[in-house]
């Protein structure tokens, strides 16, 4: 699918963290980091995420499974992944900004409870493959301890542009 406009905003790298109503600070509690799907085209971590809707509650997750959830924004479409495929723009820049958020959370959860040692990602569709991608980075050497990708890996055909030149040279109508 070829995304010729820009959605989204740079204005997005953000976290929501939910900790379980009820807990001392102190609790040393697993930690969740949710990667969203959107095919990296469309999504959010701020609200409504697709059709307007709310797709899952980081609250609900975190009371129900006793463990902190993190919501991760980061750039989707061309402000995200456009690329030449090669230095002049590389691309992947929603990668980078997921890769950013996960090292922010495993220096700093410990301020809200968490254990940095029992870090999970997790997501769903384009955010399964951006999991499956952040298990691969050498960057993410111990950063977290499991990763649960689903609906999307690395090798979904949607997942990996083939020919970044030519999707480019018809984002800029070259």
């Amino acid at each position: 699918m070829l995304q010729t406009s820009s959605f989204g905003s740079e204005d997005c790298l953000h976290l929501n963290i939910w900790v379980p109503h009820g807990r001392h600070v102190s609790s040393n509690l697993p930690v969740m980091i949710w990667l969203y799907g959107g095919g990296f085209m469309v999504g959010g971590s701020m609200g409504p995420n697709f059709l307007n809707n709310y797709l899952y509650s980081g609250q609900e997750i975190a009371d129900r499974g006793n463990v902190i959830v993190v919501s991760v924004g980061y750039r989707v479409g061309v402000l995200g992944f456009l690329s030449t495929g090669d230095s002049q723009l590389p691309g992947n820049y929603g990668l980078w900004d997921q890769h950013a958020a996960i090292a922010w959370v495993n220096r700093n959860i410990r301020s809200f409870g968490g254990d940095p040692d029992s870090i999970t990602i997790f997501g769903e569709s384009a955010g399964g493959a951006s999991v499956s991608f952040q298990t691969l980075s050498p960057h993410n050497k111990g950063l977290f301890k499991r990763a649960i990708s689903q609906s999307g890996v690395a090798f979904c055909p949607w997942a990996m542009n083939r020919n970044p030149r030519k999707v480019a040279e018809q984002v800029c109508h070259c």
